[in-house]
């Protein structure tokens, strides 16, 4: 039950960041480029919660482990790239879209759901054995 609750606040916040967000000029117009990137991390964070909240205490115990790594690293690079494009300067286009897509990779349900299924594989084949 916990991952089907994780699945539905990851689809609301990626549904509302792309939607609502992403889709209207205002998001880029009316807040600052360290406001937005904020509202980013907090996304990310959001997401990331809900990974630790459905995998916790769920066998494979290294399943929860596997889903800080993945994390840890992704938004490490993500930070740096937002600290050094807010504070040094802006980046090329072609390297804000990779930040972008960073982004949206983290906030979007495919890391969710690529761990979950790994987790279910590893734990038919304990069973299994």
């Amino acid at each position: 039950m916990r991952f089907i609750i994780g699945l539905v606040v990851i689809g609301i916040v990626f549904s509302f960041y792309n939607l609502y967000l992403l889709d209207d000029a205002w998001f880029f117009e009316a807040i600052s480029r360290p406001e937005r990137h904020v509202i980013k991390f907090v996304s990310v964070l959001v997401v990331y919660s809900m990974g630790v909240y459905a995998f916790a205490g769920r066998p494979p115990g290294w399943l929860l482990q596997l889903w800080n790594v993945l994390y840890a690293a992704l938004l490490v690079l993500l930070v740096l790239m937002g600290a050094y494009d807010t504070l040094l300067r802006e980046f090329s286009p072609h390297i804000r879209g990779l930040g972008v897509s960073l982004h949206v990779f983290l906030i979007s349900p495919v890391p969710y759901v690529f761990v979950g299924i790994i987790g279910k594989a590893a734990g038919s084949v304990t069973k299994r054995d």
